[in-house]
């Protein structure tokens, strides 16, 4: 819509200056929330989450930026492309989707709220890291999945969640590998029972296999420790691998039932993120290494709708 001469175009990374104090609604608390929970993510994952329109997401999303509880990052959008899009010249046109992150002020308000949970500080995002951004928001699609997922099964809960450092396991060995660096793991409620998740999110960028058999001998460490019980509650663990292709899938699948011992290589689930796009735990699109066949995450007696 074009701007009027008596209100003009507000741009898009600066604030426009606030007429009064910001009314925090329902749909702007749920949005605040959301942003302090996955401390970085896009209109579209706030959007699903907060089960709203991208449209109405944004409108309420600006007047938290105007007012200073949100901040929007500038990234090219070139720097969220898919690792196996076009290198074409229309990259270097168009927006990439808003990006936000909490601010101080944000944590603030929701403190006086009353309603703030356990989230990590504020980060330091912008232009110079957006190449680290793809990554991160890939890793939160896979927060956004669990979560959504759980909504649509009785008993079912995102019980915790850590990425970044805060994944970070520790193995107390005196010898390389000292730490298992999964980009994220967690807790997931399933009634009776809780799936414990190691995620490793495979954007394809890296050559060779040099990095996964490091990762390999991480996780070798990691399940002949106690370090996981001491970590996470629970003995035993899934390593779920999100790729971005079915071919990279294989591939990986490949490699890590030919350099991986079959037990460590049991403990491994991969899969093509297509399967984010359905919230459906019986969704048969995971498979194990030395298995070319696709099964469902969770044996289906597991799972009650």
């Amino acid at each position: 819509m074009a701007a009027s001469p008596d209100r003009p175009r507000r741009r898009r990374y600066t604030r426009s200056t606030a007429e009064g104090p910001l009314a925090i609604t329902p749909q702007r608390l749920t949005l605040l929330r959301q942003v302090a929970r996955l401390r970085i993510s896009s209109l579209p994952q706030l959007a699903t989450l907060a089960c709203l329109s991208q449209k109405r997401a944004r409108r309420s999303l600006r007047a938290l930026f105007d007012h200073g509880l949100v901040d929007v990052i500038a990234v090219p959008r070139v720097a969220l492309a898919d690792p196996g899009e076009l290198n074409a010249p229309a990259l270097l046109y168009g927006s990439a989707p808003n990006l936000y992150a909490i601010t101080r002020a944000g944590l603030k308000v929701l403190e006086e709220l009353g309603v703030v949970e356990d989230v990590p500080p504020p980060g330091r995002f912008g232009p110079r890291n957006s190449l680290f951004l793809a990554h991160e928001l890939a890793v939160r699609d896979v927060r956004v999945w669990l979560e959504l997922t759980a909504r649509q099964y009785s008993g079912h809960s995102l019980e915790a969640w850590h990425d970044g450092a805060a994944a970070e396991v520790d193995l107390r060995r005196s010898l390389p590998p000292r730490k298992a660096r999964p980009d994220a793991w967690f807790l997931y409620r399933l009634r009776e029972r809780t799936l414990v998740g190691l995620l490793e999110l495979d954007r394809g960028t890296e050559r060779g296999s040099r990095r996964w058999g490091e990762k390999l001998q991480a996780y070798e460490a990691l399940f002949a420790s106690s370090r996981l019980r001491e970590v996470t509650g629970y003995a035993n663990a899934r390593v779920l691998v999100v790729t971005f292709s079915a071919r990279r899938r294989d591939l990986l699948a490949n490699l890590i039932a030919k350099h991986a011992k079959t037990e460590l290589a049991g403990r491994f689930w991969l899969a093509e993120r297509s399967v984010l796009k359905s919230y459906d735990l019986n969704y048969q699109g995971w498979r194990q290494p030395g298995n070319p066949l696709l099964h469902s995450l969770v044996p289906a007696e597991l799972v009650q709708s």
